[in-house]
């Protein structure tokens, strides 16, 4: 019986790619992943969206590209919903394929069960943006 994921430690990530058939790198990735129990896939699906802003779902047993995954531990899916696809769609410019993929992190366990020993819980995070990043790196200029 497979275990329940820990609800404290799921995330979402979207990936954008050329296209979908361009997924194979990304799938060995995913897969190494899991098989390293760092994380535990939950759902997985692709996007590709038009130069009008609206979007199509491609579920990921119709790409090719993904054939790694098949039989990987853990892919549930279910878990997105239409709102989740739109929003998640917004911050992708027009005319671009990305997967979403929902993960439980399973890197974490150890944190997260420290944090309920102690009477916590991990109750969010965030990541942070390649382009904050390097601009609060950038030498500041004084008055």
């Amino acid at each position: 019986m497979e275990q329940q994921p820990d609800l404290d430690l799921v995330e979402y990530v979207v990936i954008t790619l050329p296209d979908l058939s361009s997924t194979e790198a990304v799938a060995q990735a995913l897969r190494e992943l899991v098989e390293s129990s760092h994380i535990r896939i939950l759902d997985l699906v692709g996007l590709v969206t038009g130069a009008d802003g609206r979007y199509e779902t491609v579920e990921p047993e119709q790409l090719a590209g993904l054939a790694a995954l098949h039989g990987v531990e853990g892919e549930v899916g279910g878990l997105l919903s239409d709102d989740d696809l739109a929003l998640a769609c917004q911050a992708l410019p027009p005319e671009t394929s990305a997967l979403i993929v929902v993960a439980e992190d399973r890197w974490a366990q150890l944190l997260a069960d420290a944090a309920r020993a102690g009477g916590g819980r991990i109750v969010g995070g965030e990541r942070i943006p390649r382009h904050r990043l390097e601009r609060s790196r950038r030498p500041q200029e004084g008055p």
